[in-house]
């Protein structure tokens, strides 16, 4: 059976935190950046890190001092009333005015890039910018419109109802990465303090404990909270519980969602699980946890030829993310591509990526689907 159990950092399923007995600390090394959620974490600088390389240093340049959103706040109302029009070419222009019908398709992450593709060639096209922030706010791609608000918005003309709302946006950010630092300052005092790094039990409890005293607490974001805390609790039912409350809160959390879809599926529920990845595929057909998740229903289910798409697609788009090669040779193999399956297998080992022993049984014939992707 495939080990998909909650741990920290993950972002669909990980490495079993059921009786295990390693270095918490080190395993987080296998989670993904909760920036953009799509890199792994690097901690060659920082062991507590949260980020990726490329997001950590991005970020110096997102995360904009208060004074400076205060500023740039000040600017954009004083400059209100007016808009600079610089739309650049019909393609952009029919990119631009698509762009809130395709999103609403489910095609966010598609939209989003288009967008930074038109504000790439055009800088100065403030109507632009604005789509690109709104789609990025209303998905919670907060990179992306971190992205747009300094790079293309800061200091330049807008309509007074834009600047509220993009007053709005900036909070909203600033919540967001407060939380991230917020998240980090605790594993950093765990790192510091704690001398037996071999006791997960207390360490993931002690560090419960102190993200706990903020729920509630508006000044952070409360539904990243609920995720940090289900990805860290070693009961399933609790983690999911912490998911659950995750999601109530901001559905636009996908891996929550993919991961609360995977529980179900484990315990059998697939109907559970079919009825929540329908509905959040519905909003996003490229976040690669959900195509994972699909893929692996699909398995399950014995749907073969559907389960393929799925874990293509998901490979596709963040190979690097959990599992998403494994199930991809797993489907690849299902669909009678045996030979592919292990070329891909083979390709991955060489670069010591350690796969499950169970990936191997079923490669072998040694389990069927149903035991790889159903049961504790």
């Amino acid at each position: 059976m495939e080990n998909e159990s909650q741990s920290y950092g993950q972002g669909d399923g990980g490495e079993d935190l059921y009786g295990y007995t390693g270095n918490p600390f080190e395993q987080m090394d296998y989670g993904l950046c909760k920036r953009c959620r799509r890199r792994t974490i690097d901690r060659s600088e920082n062991p507590a890190s949260e980020l990726c390389k490329e997001c950590r240093e991005e970020l110096i340049k997102l995360k904009i001092p208060p004074v400076f959103y205060l500023f740039a706040v000040i600017t954009l109302f004083l400059m209100v009333f007016t808009i600079l029009p610089s739309m650049g070419g019909f393609v952009n222009v029919f990119s631009y005015k698509n762009a809130e019908e395709t999103s609403e398709e489910g095609f966010v992450i598609t939209i989003m890039d288009n967008l930074v593709s038109i504000l790439d060639e055009n800088p100065d096209n403030i109507d632009v910018a604005i789509e690109l922030t709104d789609v990025a706010m209303r998905y919670s791609y907060y990179e992306y419109a971190a992205y747009a608000i300094e790079n293309f918005l800061a200091g330049q003309e807008v309509p007074d109802k834009v600047y509220y709302r993009i007053n709005g946006y900036i909070d909203e950010l600033n919540t967001y990465y407060d939380t991230l630092e917020l998240n980090d300052s605790i594993w950093q005092e765990l790192v510091d303090e704690w001398e037996d790094e071999e006791d997960v039990s207390g360490i993931l409890s002690t560090y419960r404990e102190k993200l706990s005293a903020y729920l509630g607490d508006t000044d952070y974001d409360q539904a990243l909270l609920y995720y940090y805390l289900g990805s860290t609790t070693e009961d399933a039912e609790s983690s999911i519980a912490y998911l659950e409350e995750c999601v109530a809160i901001n559905p636009c959390y996908y891996e929550a969602q993919a991961q609360i879809a995977v529980y179900y599926r484990r315990q059998g529920d697939l109907d559970k699980a079919r009825e929540i990845l329908e509905a959040v595929y519905a909003t996003n057909k490229e976040d690669y946890s959900i195509l994972r998740a699909y893929a692996t229903l699909e398995l399950a289910q014995g749907n073969v030829k559907d389960s393929i798409d799925y874990a293509r697609r998901a490979y596709e788009a963040y190979p690097e993310g959990n599992y998403v090669v494994d199930t991809y040779a797993v489907a690849l193999a299902a669909n009678d591509r045996l030979e592919e399956a292990w070329e891909l297998v083979e390709e991955y080992e060489d670069e010591g990526y350690a796969f499950d022993d169970d990936l191997y049984d079923f490669l072998d014939g040694k389990i069927t689907l149903e035991d790889y992707y159903i049961g504790e």
